[in-house]
């Protein structure tokens, strides 16, 4: 699995999740949405590893109060609330703001027709 590219990885994890799920649902969902640090093991103590080294990269530079300056990417995850599956899953370059990915990820439950009319969207106060 590390030889795929970004791309392939997430169609793969799709492709697992659409054989889970029901394909047709008739009641109103509650959909669970909150997002992650996936940090990349680099050693980078041992080299400098510079941002324009990392412009051709899928992952960028992050920082965190609690964690300080780290390699990574952020995954956004999106789950049914009653049955606990995965529903939709998001990978953004580094770790940027909640607020800045709100309107990228209701547009790809949208897109996907994961949330409909009348669904509840439960996320936390960054969003």
């Amino acid at each position: 699995m590390s030889q795929f590219t970004d791309k392939q990885f997430i169609n793969l994890v799709l492709m697992i999740l659409n054989t889970i799920l029901q394909p047709k649902r008739r009641n109103k969902a509650f959909i669970i949405v909150d997002s992650t640090d996936i940090q990349v093991d680099l050693n980078w103590f041992r080299r400098k590893i510079s941002k324009k080294s990392l412009e051709n990269k899928p992952f960028k530079w992050g920082y965190s109060s609690s964690k300080s300056f780290y390699i990574s990417y952020k995954l956004t995850l999106a789950i049914d609330y009653q049955t606990r599956k995965p529903m939709a899953f998001l990978i953004h370059e580094g770790s940027p703001h909640d607020s800045k990915i709100y309107i990228e990820i209701l547009e790809e439950l949208r897109r996907r027709r994961i949330m409909r009319r009348g669904d509840t969207i439960i996320m936390d106060k960054g969003y």
